[in-house]
């Protein structure tokens, strides 16, 4: 019969049948209960009985993760994926959950692109994971990144064409170093490149951004997507500023925030992208409801998730053909950005 030290007087004892299969019955069903704390507490007991336990591994990895013991549920699932405990697939998306929560966008990256080399992914996820893929990718693409040296020396360079500069990264590093430096010979450029139609929205974005760095006072004209709007860069707020973005945020706070904070920040991130696109447009004839509904919608499609339309209309008080509308706008977004 097994035997186990006792934690407080160092003594063994007998432990008593079927122990181990309790443990795990009052782990999980305080995982239910949402009592977190309690369910780690049996559940890692249960673990240091029966370490192989697929069951007890998936239901702590839960409990720590709700717990807010993040680091402790991704070294759990990163073990389950090394030894092969549990459905593979199935621990490979706790894991990827996990990695969304902590913002680790390029362990993802790492973790999806290895999955599809190795032609692991079973076709009724590929979707899923391809969508994940391209969702961390934009998140990597905006991070803050340090001047290379080759931007050091731009207020001496003559004119860019900013045209021609089509990598997000490079964008970044040009703008980033333009903030900093003399822009009197750029000026004429970015003014031509913001009332142009074409040209990237997020390259336009953070040249007006430049622009109000500098406390530039003159109209400028910002074109779109043929949506057109005079502004004066050193008035201007700042992008999260926007009153329908504000809205928006606002109502999946007050309805989802409680219930499922991964889902609130995650659909978050994708409106912050998606207006800081928008910027200084916002978008017209369309609620702030029928958006919130059109994004909680996106972001659960992206992780796997079934929400109806039913729900999606009790919950955002708005008909199914706003969430159409909306979600057709978005969809255009997303390829753009």
């Amino acid at each position: 019969m097994k035997k186990r030290a006792q934690k407080d007087s160092g003594e063994n004892i007998i432990l008593f049948p079927g122990l181990e299969k309790r443990l795990i019955e009052k782990g999980l069903e305080a995982v239910k209960l949402k009592d977190f704390k309690n369910a780690v507490h049996y559940l890692e007991d249960a673990l240091s009985l029966d370490p192989d336990n697929s069951e007890i591994h998936i239901g702590l990895v839960l409990a720590y993760f709700e717990s807010g013991n993040l680091h402790k549920s991704k070294k759990l699932a990163e073990s389950m994926l090394q030894k092969d405990i549990g459905n593979y697939i199935d621990i490979m998306e706790l894991y990827l959950m996990i990695l969304v929560q902590l913002g680790q966008y390029a362990e993802i990256i790492t973790a999806i692109e290895g999955l599809l080399e190795e032609k692991e992914v079973p076709k009724e996820k590929y979707e899923h994971f391809s969508t994940m893929l391209a969702f961390s990718r934009k998140h990597v693409h905006l991070a803050p990144i340090e001047i290379e040296e080759e931007y050091e020396d731009i207020k001496e360079r003559e004119p860019i064409n900013f045209f021609a500069v089509l990598d997000q990264n490079e964008q970044i590093q040009i703008a980033a170093k333009l903030a900093q430096s003399n822009i009197r010979n750029q000026l004429e450029g970015i003014e031509e490149y913001l009332r142009d139609q074409d040209g990237q929205y997020f390259f336009k974005t953070i040249l007006l951004n430049v622009l109000a760095e500098h406390g530039f006072e003159r109209s400028v004209l910002v074109n779109k997507g043929g949506k057109q709007k005079q502004v004066i860069p050193a008035d201007m707020h700042n992008w999260d500023d926007q009153e329908q973005y504000n809205e928006i945020i606002g109502i999946l706070e007050a309805g989802i925030s409680q219930e499922d904070p991964i889902l609130y920040e995650n659909t978050k991130e994708i409106i912050k992208r998606h207006y800081f696109l928008l910027y200084p447009f916002e978008v017209e004839s369309i609620s702030s409801n029928a958006l919130a509904a059109a994004y909680h919608r996106l972001v659960t499609n992206y992780f796997g998730i079934e929400i109806s339309l039913e729900e999606l209309e009790a919950l955002y008080e708005v008909e199914e053909r706003e969430i159409h509308a909306a979600s057709e706008h978005i969809s255009a977004l997303e390829e753009i950005s």
